[in-house]
């Protein structure tokens, strides 16, 4: 049979799956018949009191290099965040193990999505070591998970791409479906990567796939890797089948995947210490604004000045941010040349904000409200070439006219005091 029409019965195959483990009948798990054709693609199988589970192991040196990243670098990356006087999500307290995870599943969610693979990779005294484990099909799922040793993982930090918001939700859901009879599995420290990269390469990227970042920031491109929709289905042939072809890629992407999170964690965290030369304006931009959000504003301050005094008018934005930080801290003339120098340079509801933060600084802190009317129409005009709320134009029409009566009153004191 073509792998075309075998793909064909995979949706078959998934409705078939979709009964949940715990409905199903607990029966002692039967040794898995394509052991043997298993073995081919460097797979173990082993026994635990819960049934079965093929295992992978794969060494990497410290000297190892995944794209432009040599793995090595983590322990240098680790300790220079021990000496930042700054707090930050990528910051680790304490000696706990590192575990960089990923799995794979037959489906986005439900009871009738299973976790098919799991892969770790950990740093070890002398290598990297990387553990996968497969499951030979649903009636071996507690051998599965309980070989994980992820129910020991309560010291550990989590690294993942997404993985916060679906993979280990996804294995806690799976883990529920054997509660009473697997260990309970703990809520260690995630440091999911996704978001980070959010944070970095907002409005840089346009996608924020995995491989994609591999290309533009890790230097990676991957060669014959298998296509992320097309692994439920190879996994589930393999299961009926026992071929193990298809099942090798799936275990290469896997493996990617994982490697890619290591280099990952290097390359963000140097940009988020030390590294002010490699980057786009926008990224530095992005991660001056994610200092600020957690509340270290000194080194949020050192990004967007950087952005501000080396990168011309490509900093407008870092300028914006840059001034609600001086307005924060009473530097109120630095802040209004700021926003005065970033305003003409911005677009959308930024520009809009930056001109009435600039009006506000000359009506309430200078006392010009002539000056302040000047930047309010700024923001009014540009409000009308933006798709802005009604209220935010409500609210500069309002104080328009509040600023002519301001204008109007000190005109008139001001003649007063010169005919005295």
């Amino acid at each position: 049979m073509s792998f075309e029409k075998k793909l064909m019965q995979m949706k078959g195959m998934l409705k078939n799956n979709n009964k949940p483990a715990s409905q199903k009948p607990r029966t002692a798990p039967m040794r898995p018949p394509q052991e043997q054709q298993w073995k081919e693609i460097g797979l173990t199988l082993k026994e635990n009191k819960f049934g079965f589970v093929f295992e992978k192991k794969i060494d990497y040196p410290f000297d190892y290099r995944h794209g432009d990243v040599v793995l090595g670098e983590l322990d240098r990356v680790l300790a220079a965040w021990k000496k930042t006087d700054y707090e930050h999500p990528f910051k680790l307290e304490g000696n706990g193990g590192l575990v960089f995870f990923d799995t794979e599943t037959t489906g986005l969610g439900g009871t009738g999505a299973y976790i098919f693979l799991i892969g770790i990779l950990e740093r070890l005294e002398d290598r990297f070591e990387m553990t996968q484990w497969i499951m030979p099909e649903p009636s071996h799922e507690a051998a599965f998970l309980y070989e994980s040793n992820l129910w020991q993982a309560q010291d550990s930090v989590i690294y993942s791409y997404n993985g916060k918001s679906f993979d280990w939700p996804q294995l806690h859901s799976r883990w529920t479906m054997h509660r009473g009879t697997l260990p309970k599995l703990p809520d260690p420290k995630q440091i999911d990567l996704f978001h980070g990269t959010k944070r970095i390469w907002k409005n840089e990227l346009q996608r924020l796939k995995l491989s994609v970042i591999e290309e533009q920031k890790l230097g990676f491109t991957r060669n014959g890797d298998v296509p992320g929709h097309l692994i439920p289905a190879i996994y589930l042939d393999a299961v009926k089948s026992g071929f193990p072809e298809g099942l090798a890629k799936v275990l290469y992407h896997n493996e990617l995947d994982i490697l890619s999170l290591v280099s990952l964690y290097i390359r963000s965290s140097d940009l988020l210490m030390e590294d002010l030369s490699t980057e786009s304006s926008g990224a530095y931009t992005n991660i001056g604004k994610w200092y600020a959000d957690l509340k270290q504003y000194d080194q949020s301050a050192a990004y967007l000045e950087h952005v501000t005094l080396e990168r011309g008018d490509a900093g407008a934005l870092a300028r914006y941010f840059l001034a609600v930080q001086k307005k924060r801290n009473g530097l109120n003339e630095e802040a209004l040349r700021l926003f005065k120098e970033a305003a003409p340079h911005l677009r959308g509801t930024v520009e809009v904000e930056a001109w009435v933060h600039a009006a506000k600084l000359y009506e309430h802190q200078m006392k010009d409200p002539a000056q302040a009317l000047v930047m309010t129409g700024f923001a009014k005009e540009a409000a009308l070439h933006t798709k802005v709320r009604q209220s935010i134009l409500s609210d500069l029409v309002k104080r328009e006219s509040r600023l002519e009566e301001k204008k109007r009153k000190k005109a008139a004191e001001s003649t007063v005091h010169r005919t005295r």
